[in-house]
């Protein structure tokens, strides 16, 4: 784990560590948990597809994953997509998609082969 790329990506190591009772290996195992996850694709399919109900519950089980391991870039960029489609307007929530996909691959490649 390299914490200055994952700083770079957003992500509060620190918190995060103090989230995971500070157990280096299990922060590690569930960042590469959530690395190995679909939330991304998910999201972005189910919007494909015109599913409100379940872009919404992706988009919430993405943000709360994201929260749950502070990974604040990419949590902050969630929590206006989730509000909208909360709301059931799909328009809007799409136009927060960029900031998610950028902040969701900046993680990614931080957190690498690891």
């Amino acid at each position: 784990m390299n914490r200055y790329r994952l700083f770079k990506a957003g992500v509060d190591v620190n918190q995060g560590l103090k989230r995971m009772d500070n157990d280096i290996e299990f922060y590690e195992k569930m960042l590469k948990r959530f690395r190995e996850d679909d939330y991304c694709r998910l999201l972005e399919n189910a919007l494909g597809q015109n599913d409100i109900e379940k872009a919404f519950q992706y988009a919430h089980a993405f943000k709360g994953a994201a929260g749950n391991l502070s990974l604040v870039r990419l949590n902050d960029a969630l929590v206006p997509l989730v509000e909208e489609l909360r709301k059931g307007d799909r328009e809007t929530a799409e136009q927060y998609l960029p900031e998610v996909k950028t902040a969701y691959d900046a993680l990614i490649g931080a957190l690498g082969d690891s």
